[in-house]
């Protein structure tokens, strides 16, 4: 009776901790710029437009796992958060090589690899790029032979190492920045745009005429991809945690494998052991961010909307506009204030609620 006992604590007790690992999981959300991500600085839109316009979209979860033969007219890859390997950078040499078409959009440095291993002659500088003093503004690019005035956000610049070469066509420029150039092989042909944000559901949106934004993809597609198939990045960006307003109400949430298995087993132990079987209910999600989280994401996001503090800490409020990481950029700023009196000024008259209406600000009002 005794071991009876004791092996169903033992099978309650691994049930509950599976349910908790699970619920941790579940707690974590895709971050950036993936295409699971239906927040602002997500392209789960990006998906939906391409649908629309008739291709089959894939949304790549293993380059490596891509058959051999396989070939789509199109492969989308937006600000990856995570460096690709040898044998991942082969593969997507292997579909351009068959014919597919690439479109990177990123101001980071982690596609660069991809350049490199393809050996096209251009590269992300991975510097933020301020245009009268704000990293918001608009660019004619040009796509399909038509001229748009694209919004750039937190963009950073292309470096060309072969100016003169025929291979490369600028289609972008502000000042004496480029943004974004066409870059043609013999077997396929490369966008490469220095902003990922321009493609996000927070600039792809709405999705209309009036929009050039989703007028680039629009007419990039219709150029290469009359039909067939649309590879989207999906295996490059990391989980975070839920912002503040997004978290849920409590909800009852299946189980996972593991708890599947442990779970029939204490059933099946207490229906052989005993007459009568007790209702076994297992708490759903209810976990919320600390009071704590809450405030430095308001504090945050205080910081980034004041236009003047925001040329000091661009950089940091482009990687908190993706990740939504409010203590990382905190903690830049508290550096930033013992180094320059001006940013300690401008920090405390943000906070005191005499901050000016920002880019940043602007932007968030769009989303």
């Amino acid at each position: 009776m005794k071991a009876r006992v004791l092996l169903i604590s033992i099978l309650v007790i691994l049930v509950l901790a599976s349910l908790a690992i699970e619920r941790e999981i579940e707690l974590r959300v895709p971050s950036g710029a993936s295409p699971f991500n239906t927040g602002p600085d997500g392209t789960s839109d990006l998906v939906r437009v391409l649908t629309e316009l008739g291709v089959e979209v894939v949304t790549v979860r293993s380059w490596t796992n891509i058959l051999s033969n396989f070939s789509s007219c199109l492969v989308v890859i937006v600000s990856p958060e995570v460096s690709y390997s040898s044998s991942e950078l082969e593969a997507i040499r292997k579909l351009a090589a068959r014919g597919s078409n690439i479109l990177i959009a990123d101001e980071g440095l982690y596609s660069n690899s991809i350049l490199s291993y393809l050996n096209v002659p251009v590269r992300i500088s991975g510097r933020v790029l301020l245009v009268d003093n704000s990293p918001i503004f608009t660019a004619v690019t040009r796509v399909s032979e038509r001229e748009l005035n694209v919004v750039y956000a937190y963009t950073s610049t292309l470096e060309i190492w072969e100016t003169s070469s025929e291979n490369v066509e600028v289609l972008s420029t502000t000042g004496n920045s480029t943004l974004a150039v066409l870059y043609r092989d013999e077997n396929y042909s490369i966008v490469v745009v220095s902003d990922g944000t321009i493609l996000t559901n927070s600039l792809i949106n709405p999705k209309n005429v009036f929009n050039p934004n989703y007028l680039f993809i629009y007419y990039l597609v219709k150029n290469f991809c009359s039909k067939g198939v649309v590879l989207v990045e999906g295996s490059k960006y990391e989980l975070r945690p839920p912002a503040a307003d997004e978290v849920g109400a409590p909800a009852i949430t299946l189980l996972g494998p593991l708890s599947r298995v442990l779970a029939l087993s204490l059933l099946v132990l207490v229906v052989a052991h005993t007459a009568t079987l007790k209702r076994v209910s297992f708490p759903g999600r209810s976990e919320k961010p600390s009071r704590e989280a809450v405030r430095y994401y308001e504090i945050a996001r205080l910081l980034c909307r004041d236009r003047e503090l925001s040329k000091y800490i661009a950089e940091e409020c482009r990687l908190f506009t993706k990740t939504r990481r409010a203590r990382r950029l905190l903690n830049a700023v508290v550096e930033a204030m013992k180094k320059d009196r001006e940013i300690a000024a401008a920090v405390l008259r943000a906070i005191s609620g005499e901050s000016q209406d920002s880019s940043f600000e602007k932007k968030e009002k769009t989303e």
